[in-house]
């Protein structure tokens, strides 16, 4: 049940209307059931197992708080990654011991074992991690409700791709569910930037690269280059996209969520836009693993560990294949080749006033974050191999040919990395004029998200510029928009 489809239109517009006739103080409740149901439209077997989670974390919960002792949360947390490593990572770990041992026992284990993935687990499984872990630091709180904690862990806006709640995030808006007028018309205005960002970016550039990442090694250098580019702009659309109309929904029900991105891509530091992109993520690697590792006060070399541990961890926890591996560990050595210049060397790398110079830096950002999709992206490591061999080989080949003929050579060897002359026989990412818009609308948003003071002028027309903007936004759903698939988290 997509945000953007129609069984959600209609299973939300049923809960709105119910929701907000019935008495407030029954509210919750029926929350709780709808969210429930939203788990059920997918797998009702998978529902029964959701429950049961929830009902021994809740237990856990009244432990920890109890009796304050390390052995219930270590307890909690060790059920909890025993329960997301069985459904998520026991293909891949049997895919690794048959790539260690070469025995055919392990490469059989998919045939033996049929595992389906429940819904969301990466991302409950996060956040009653969280609610324990936190209890434990501080069991001074009251009591949640059971009712309350099942409603916690089963809200649906935010169930299937986040943000990831906390308990503080939460909690406070049970004692304030009524209807807002400010709320209302926030939450028109990101489920219109959800819509656009999803259907209209997203989609348009799902199109324009799944050919490319399907057979890599049959594009020029050129095209995997920009299929790369373009994935970046297509999982920040398509993913914050999502966390606008997750908001979006919570905000139509009384629920203020924490933001998930900030204008990722203006960022000059690697350590800047970790802190922009999946916000709920990065912190909660932050406080419930690079924080307990030691952080940064066990010396310099046990912090350059332990930012590769925590990015490649988290790169693990998005998917189980080697390309999540490699996408973390690679963004673990940026991080902590990123501080070591910095703080051991003492060279600046961050710009502060020359904004050319910054510009640049939030440029030279991006590709490396473009580089790091396309590992994130690949099917398998195989085609993620394929992919950088041939990014490698089909450049240098034309370096070569440029070097080795004459100075007339120079404009036919150049445009073979553009996909002509030697490398003809190379297919061509096509559709390449998509960038140019989904770019100018990538800016806009990022606008938005970074000066949201700016934006805020134009709220006091509220009452005229949210239809208007609507109403457009419907017209251009209908006349521009293409099946993209579903949200890229959903997997997740």
């Amino acid at each position: 049940m997509l945000f953007n489809s129609i069984p959600f239109l209609v299973f939300f517009s049923v809960v709105y209307l119910a929701y907000w006739a019935i008495p407030q103080k029954y509210r919750k409740y029926f929350l709780l059931l709808s969210g429930v149901g939203f788990y059920a439209y997918f797998s009702l077997f998978l529902t029964i197992h959701f429950l049961i989670v929830i009902s021994i974390n809740y237990y856990l919960y009244l432990q920890i708080h109890k009796n304050n002792t390390k052995f219930w949360v270590t307890l909690t947390v060790t059920l909890n990654l025993i329960n997301l490593g069985f459904f998520k990572y026991v293909y891949f770990f049997s895919k690794v011991l048959f790539d260690i041992t070469d025995y055919p026992f392990f490469q059989n284990v998919p045939n033996l074992i049929h595992i389906t993935l429940p819904l969301a687990i990466s991302f409950y499984t996060f956040q009653v991690i969280a609610a324990a872990v936190d209890t434990y630091r501080d069991n001074k709180k009251p009591v949640q409700k059971p009712e309350d904690y099942f409603l916690f862990v089963a809200f649906f806006p935010v169930l299937i791709a986040g943000p990831i709640m906390r308990m503080h995030d939460f909690f406070p808006n049970l004692s304030n569910l009524t209807p807002n007028k400010e709320k209302m018309f926030r939450a028109s205005y990101l489920l219109i930037s959800g819509l656009v960002k999803k259907v209209l970016v997203a989609d348009p550039m799902s199109l324009t690269i799944t050919p490319v990442f399907a057979t890599p090694a049959e594009y020029d250098s050129f095209s995997l280059f920009m299929a790369g580019i373009c994935y970046s702009i297509q999982v920040y659309s398509d993913f914050s996209g999502l966390t606008d109309m997750a908001r979006s929904v919570a905000l139509f029900l009384g629920f203020e969520t924490p933001e998930n991105f900030k204008a990722p891509f203006f960022s000059t530091s690697g350590r800047e836009l970790w802190q922009r992109w999946h916000i709920t993520l990065s912190f909660w690697l932050r406080d419930y693993i690079y924080f307990p590792l030691g952080g940064s006060k066990k010396g310099e070399l046990r912090t350059y560990l332990n930012l590769i541990i925590i990015m490649t961890l988290g790169g693990f926890w998005h998917g189980a294949d080697y390309t999540f591996i490699c996408w973390g560990l690679y963004w673990g050595l940026l991080l902590a080749g990123e501080r070591y210049l910095e703080t051991g060397l003492g060279i600046k790398l961050t710009p502060e006033k020359n904004k050319i110079l910054i510009v640049c830096k939030a440029f030279i950002i991006f590709i490396l974050f473009s580089i790091s999709g396309m590992m994130f992206r690949s099917n398998n490591a195989t085609s993620m191999v394929d992919l950088f061999i041939g990014i490698f080989t089909h450049f240098t080949h034309s370096l070569e040919q440029t070097l080795a003929y004459d100075s007339n050579y120079w404009l036919v060897s150049a445009t073979s990395i553009l996909g002509e002359g030697s490398s003809f026989r190379y297919l061509h990412i096509e559709n390449l004029e998509r960038i140019f818009y989904t770019s100018f609308a990538l800016l806009v948003f990022h606008h938005i998200q970074y000066f949201p003071e700016y934006w805020q002028k134009l709220r006091k027309h509220d009452h005229w510029l949210a239809p208007i903007l609507g109403v457009v936004t419907i017209f251009l759903l209908a006349t521009l928009s293409q099946d993209g698939g579903e949200f890229i988290y959903y997997k997740f």
